[in-house]
């Protein structure tokens, strides 16, 4: 078991509905976000959790552990990476499927990425079992020239099923005095 720590930031009505009933809590589904339809936590990241539910004027912050052998863990090279990977490449060979969607990096929007994921999704979850998807990100320039430092880079994690959630608790610390 490879347990990491994560956080959602939420309503405060669906947070604790999901802490007493292990439901209540909201899907995302708006067309653009990287890793489809489901609900997303950054990885042992508290901070960005704050930032966003200050920006989007969430109530409360679930923190949690999500056992990332449920997972199409994209940070790994797995037997469901290579397949994942293998049914991207076969859908970005065909853009006349979609001719409309593009990615917008300077924006954050990634129509693309996330039909692909959507599109992928049925599968992963009922043919293979997984609850979600992890992912790295990178996002802005890069501080030095055509390398790989950047200042925004995090791991996401959107759930498909929420099941894959341990211990969930509602995360009460003050805002860090790094924002």
């Amino acid at each position: 078991m490879s347990l990491v720590k994560a956080y959602h930031a939420g309503e405060l009505e669906e947070i604790d509905a999901f802490i007493k009933q292990r439901s209540g809590i909201r899907h995302s589904s708006r067309q653009g976000e990287w890793l489809g339809e489901g609900v997303y936590f950054w990885e042992n990241d508290p901070v960005r959790a704050e930032e966003w539910q200050i920006q989007k004027n969430k109530g409360a912050i679930l923190e949690c552990e999500i056992d990332t052998r449920f997972l199409l863990n994209l940070l790994v090279k797995s037997e469901h990476t290579i397949e994942f990977y293998d049914r991207a490449r076969q859908r970005a060979e065909n853009p006349a499927k979609t001719p409309n969607l593009r990615n917008q990096r300077d924006a954050q929007k990634f129509d693309l990425d996330h039909q692909v994921f959507r599109e992928s999704q049925p599968y992963f979850q009922l043919e293979k079992g997984l609850c979600g998807v992890r992912m790295a990100f990178f996002l802005g320039d890069s501080i030095t020239l055509d390398g790989n430092i950047y200042e925004n880079q995090h791991i996401q994690i959107c759930l498909w099923d929420v099941t894959a959630i341990e211990n969930p608790r509602k995360y009460t610390a003050g805002l860090s005095g790094l924002l």
